[in-house]
């Protein structure tokens, strides 16, 4: 949509055969119409002045396939059109209250939703700017790749409100995305309403809603779900067009090759596009992927994917995580390790090292055995020649100690030979 040069005044614009005339008035006078800017198969939209003379643009709800104009006022061509005119009234309307309460600096704000002339209509900011087609389509006007990725990131940014509003724009394009005097790019002209008028009136659902080369294939589907990638996509398609020069083919054209067995006819960006780094044409090749799940899921993971400090913390954050994990899973490893080496234990101390020793002052009469002396003398003496047998350290027995100890088990209930004790 190129704005008009107010300068020229209203006899100089192409007019359309249901459109208002330029000093028609609306709302008691709030509004005056200054002239006509374009029609489409569900509205017109013109340039107007405020009651503060300020401009602006409104749009009327007015889809000519079941209405005409009489003088000013808006009527069905038919009573059979009736009820399917008011319900596009009534989308028109919710949409245009949903789109009210939206504020960011990167899509046109709707100031006021009014009903005059037995249809509604929204008012809206004037956007001093032209379309992103038209500047595509001029040969004296180039984007530099830092101007086009600090526009992409702006949009995206915008859309991924949008979305967090669980509202779907459902018409983006080159020619639905204003740039400002300040280079700022602006999106305008929300289609949710269209879709759900063709979905639910006979006549409309006639009218081609979508746009070859930006559509998504789902697009084209009746009763297909639409879902948030499938804005992204319609985004991507729009910078393809402004990186290349040329719109992408069409999605349906490349499901019909995919189903066929043949290539896609899509040449990803990534190929190499001098000037542009490589994350950022993956990433648009990504939300360019023919079918939704293969596609960049939302604007959010679009942006993370060619913001390169946003790239670099988010890789940080999972090396960081990983490098943790690494470590606790190998200190785990090493210390059950260490337990299940017999040379590396730590030996449990004997039981009979444990035992009391008796001490000097205490004495025993020679008729009462010690603890490490045989009951009957005879046993003790050796034979006559007979070599005496070294002595045994206690640490060259072989005691058998569990490698696991119930924590309910006392000393007591185990000798140094691991066996239960009667």
């Amino acid at each position: 949509m190129k704005p008009v040069d107010e300068s020229q005044g209203a006899e100089a614009q192409v007019g359309f055969a249901d459109e208002l005339k330029p000093g028609s008035a609306l709302l008691a006078g709030q509004y005056t119409i200054s002239g006509f800017l374009n029609a489409g198969g569900f509205g017109i939209t013109y340039l107007a002045k405020d009651s503060l003379d300020r401009t602006v643009v409104i749009k009327e709800c007015f889809p000519g396939a079941m209405c005409c104009r009489r003088v000013s006022t808006v009527q069905v061509r038919s009573r059979a059109h009736a009820e399917e005119f008011a319900a596009v009234v009534k989308h028109f309307r919710l949409e245009a209250r949903s789109l009210a309460k939206l504020e960011h600096r990167n899509i046109v704000g709707v100031h006021q939703v009014f009903d005059d002339n037995d249809t509604s209509y929204m008012a809206l900011d004037f956007v001093r700017g032209r379309d992103l087609l038209d500047l595509i389509e001029d040969p004296s006007v180039y984007f530099s790749p830092t101007e086009v990725k600090s526009m992409l990131l702006n949009l995206l940014d915008a859309i991924g409100y949008v979305h967090s509003r669980d509202i779907l724009h459902r018409d983006i394009s080159p020619d639905n995305i204003l740039v400002d005097e300040q280079g700022e790019p602006i999106l305008i002209d929300f289609g949710a309403a269209r879709e759900e008028a063709t979905r639910q009136s006979r006549v409309l659902s006639a009218l081609h809603t979508v746009k070859d080369g930006y559509s998504p294939q789902e697009f084209y589907l009746s009763g297909s779900s639409q879902v948030p990638s499938s804005d992204l996509y319609a985004l991507g398609a729009s910078f393809y067009h402004l990186i290349t020069g040329e719109a992408p083919p069409n999605s349906q054209t490349r499901v019909s090759a995919i189903a066929e067995d043949k290539p896609d006819p899509y040449v990803p960006l990534s190929t190499g596009v001098p000037g542009y780094d490589w994350f950022f044409l993956d990433a648009l090749d990504r939300a360019l992927a023919v079918f939704p799940k293969d596609r960049l899921q939302t604007a959010q993971e679009w942006i993370t994917a060619i913001d390169e400090e946003k790239r670099r913390k988010q890789a940080l954050e999972v090396a960081k995580h990983d490098k943790a994990m690494e470590q606790s899973i190998f200190k785990i490893v090493a210390e059950t390790n260490e337990g299940l080496q017999p040379g590396k234990r730590k030996p449990k101390p004997s039981r009979l090292g444990d035992m009391p020793q008796p001490s000097a002052p205490n004495m025993r009469s020679a008729a009462q055995p010690s603890a490490m002396q045989p009951e009957h003398p005879h046993d003790a003496a050796p034979r006559a020649g007979a070599k005496k047998p070294p002595r045994r350290s206690l640490l060259s027995f072989n005691f058998s100690v569990p490698r696991w100890r119930s924590k309910n088990r006392t000393p007591a209930e185990s000798d140094v030979n691991g066996k239960a004790e009667r």
